[in-house]
């Protein structure tokens, strides 16, 4: 990583505390509620919800271990994966339980609170750390670039979806985004910086 992730990692969380300042003293953000409604009428995108589902991130994250485990032998690379995911999954339902955001009115079926979007924040986490160790295993400069923005492609997706399914307000989704994303190089930053062992 380079010092331009650095950067947009806080950009990223000053963002995110922007949109959560709003969301926690109630001020309305433009055009929150008119791009709720709009997206409504893209049902054909609530498959892709599927994806930041806990069954799939946690099989994703299973076989991701398993791989780093038994192929790689990256011990510290486990842990990271953990953290991530399973950090990032506390860390979201923590915020919920602190903003206490309503769901928006409509029939989507889902409990708890809305701010941020748990399949938003964790999808990112686990799309990206899967194409960050996935890329390690290419050469190709072309190929390693394809599989973080098949990830991005993929958690846009989804946290789009989302909205779709009006489960969620836009900003809900875009605050999951933007924690996800600080989260991550956060956590890779940790990765990289270990103290590497001498062979």
């Amino acid at each position: 990583m380079g010092k331009i992730h650095y950067i947009t990692a806080v950009v990223s969380f000053v963002l995110f505390m922007a949109i959560a300042h709003f969301v926690f003293y109630g001020m309305e953000i433009f055009g929150d509620n008119e791009l709720l409604s709009f997206m409504g009428t893209f049902r054909f995108i609530e498959v892709f919800s599927i994806i930041g589902t806990e069954l799939v991130i946690g099989a994703g994250s299973i076989t991701l271990i398993l791989f780093l485990w038994w192929w790689k032998k990256d011990y510290v690379g486990i842990i990271t994966v953990v953290v991530l995911v399973a950090g990032s999954n506390v860390l979201n339902k923590a915020i919920k339980g602190l903003m206490e955001r309503e769901r928006p009115p409509f029939p989507h079926g889902e409990e708890g609170f809305s701010f941020p979007s748990g399949h938003a924040m964790v999808g990112l986490v686990f799309l990206l750390i899967a194409a960050y160790f996935i890329s390690k295993e290419v050469t190709t400069t072309g190929l390693k670039l394809s599989f973080f923005v098949l990830a991005v492609v993929l958690s846009l997706l989804t946290g789009i979806s989302r909205i779709a399914e009006q489960a969620h307000y836009p900003s809900d989704v875009a605050a999951g985004f933007l924690l996800g994303y600080s989260y991550f190089i956060l956590c890779l930053f940790l990765y990289e910086k270990r103290p590497k062992e001498e062979k």
